[in-house]
């Protein structure tokens, strides 16, 4: 993919790259962070119907060195992928808003936080090297955040190109397959970027090199219902990355490892994030009452416009139920699993509120539930 990629940007390289070189980035991004499974997509899809907040889709993700000139020729790739996603029936397009790890990946073809999905049974290692990069080298972590600052800047330049044309014609943002504007008019400001990749929950600290008044959004939800959905998305997803074939047990250990490190670091380092740039939701409060969830955000994070954006969210919200978009139904977990996910999570999950009950017949899970429920009172 990284070779194809270099292949089609030859085009983008000729014609944008001193555009590109040129083009600066707003300097208080919005991360969204939170374990895969926890509501995260949810909170982009609807941010990202603000049109003043830049937003990589699944176009600039999948083809991150071409998309500039590959975007007018979208409608040849359309057959490339689904209407969905496999794990969640979630609707999918070249426009849908996308993680940014997807187009790193691909620019630096080996320095990925998607390695483990590649390769689980050897996930230990490639989590400290390429979650935190504190298994990493020197080199590793550069190419990593110049591939990283080189696509935002390119996903705001191409947000440019409409805010461009619609100061040129007078109207709203639209879609622009091209540069606009005027000549010797000022380029626009730089949109700030909207971005989620759960695997920057693991990154604060890094984040915050690259952008000290980032804002954060952080989504948590029950444990037991993130095990049962990341297993599902295991399922049904996980094995189109596969280069070796993992057991059940190494999957299941994947899931409990990857929920310790993204919270682990994610306390450890959320008290470098500057008071008033941190927004924690539960996926209960964003299933029950989202508009009000969002409302929530907006002012916690000192953003203005909610009002504006609000009726494209209602419309959002009311073409999933129209569509019959419903949560996945999970299967209870194993005793045996319960009781493994309430001795791995329970101190980490209270942290947040939650309560893991390993199930009759295993009182010391129980116990480490409770003395970590307690411990965050």
């Amino acid at each position: 993919m990284s070779v194809f990629n270099t292949l089609l940007g030859s085009v983008d390289w000729l014609l944008y790259r001193r555009d590109m070189a040129a083009q600066a980035l707003h300097p208080e991004p919005i991360f969204i962070l939170g374990h895969p499974r926890t509501g995260t997509t949810h909170v982009h899809n609807l941010m990202a119907l603000d049109p003043r907040f830049a937003c990589a889709r699944t176009l600039h993700a999948g083809f991150p060195s071409a998309f500039l000139w590959l975007e007018r020729f979208q409608w040849a790739l359309a057959g490339l992928i689904d209407d969905t996603r496999p794990m969640d029936m979630m609707p999918l397009s070249f426009a849908t808003p996308a993680e940014d790890e997807i187009a790193t990946s691909a620019l630096t073809g080996d320095v990925s936080a998607y390695l483990p999905l590649l390769f689980m049974r050897d996930h230990k290692q490639l989590f400290s090297d390429f979650y935190t990069f504190e298994g990493a080298t020197a080199e590793d972590s550069r190419r990593w955040r110049d591939a990283l600052l080189w696509f935002l800047r390119k996903v705001t330049l191409r947000c440019s190109w409409d805010d461009a044309a619609a100061a040129q014609h007078g109207g709203s943002r639209g879609s622009s397959a091209g540069r606009a504007g005027s000549a010797g008019a000022p380029p626009p400001a730089p949109r700030p970027l909207l971005i989620k990749s759960p695997v920057h929950t693991a990154r604060v600290r890094t984040l915050l090199q690259l952008f000290p008044r980032a804002r954060f959004i952080y989504v948590h939800r029950d444990p037991l219902e993130v095990f049962a959905s990341a297993a599902h998305m295991a399922d049904t997803y996980y094995w189109y990355c596969y280069l070796q074939t993992p057991g059940d047990a190494d999957v299941t250990d994947f899931i409990l490892d990857q929920y310790e490190l993204l919270h682990r670091t994610y306390t450890a380092d959320r008290a470098l994030i500057l008071p008033g740039r941190l927004v924690k939701v539960s996926f209960a409060e964003l299933d029950g009452s989202p508009l009000g969830t969002l409302r929530r955000i907006y002012s916690g994070l000192g953003l203005e416009g909610f009002e504006a954006v609000r009726p494209a969210c209602e419309a959002y919200c009311r073409g999933l139920h129209l569509k019959g978009f419903k949560k996945n139904a999970h299967r209870p977990l194993s005793p045996d699993l319960r009781r493994r996910v309430a001795r791995r999570w329970g101190l980490l999950a209270a942290e947040f509120g939650y309560r893991i009950s390993a199930g009759e017949g295993d009182a010391a899970a129980d116990a480490v539930a409770a003395r970590g429920e307690a411990a965050a009172v």
